[in-house]
C-alpha cells in the first residue's frame, strides 16, 4: 500500500468513529431534554394550579376588601362622632 492510501484509510475511520461517537451523545441530548420538557410541563401544572387555587383568591379578596374600606371608615367616623 502506499503512503496516501494509509492516509484515506485512517482518514476514513476516524470520520466514521466521530460520526458514531456524535450519533451516540445526540442520542443522549435527546434523553436529556426530553426530561427537561418533562419538568417543565410539571412545573406549568403547579404554576396554573398556585394561580387558580392561591393568586386569584387573594386578589379577589383585596379588591373586595378596597371596596368596603370607605364604608368602614365611613361607619367608624359616624361611630366616634356619637361617643
Amino acid at each position: 500500500m502506499q503512503s496516501l492510501d494509509i492516509l484515506y484509510l485512517t482518514l476514513s475511520v476516524c470520520i466514521t468513529l466521530l460520526t458514531v461517537f456524535l450519533s451516540i451523545t445526540l442520542v443522549y441530548l435527546l434523553f436529556i431534554l426530553r426530561d427537561v420538557v418533562k419538568v417543565t410541563d410539571k412545573i406549568q401544572g403547579l404554576v396554573e394550579k398556585v394561580d387558580t387555587y392561591i393568586t386569584k383568591p387573594i386578589l379577589m379578596t383585596k379588591s373586595i376588601i378596597e371596596f368596603i374600606s370607605p364604608f368602614i371608615s365611613g361607619a367608624q367616623e359616624k361611630m366616634s362622632r356619637k361617643k
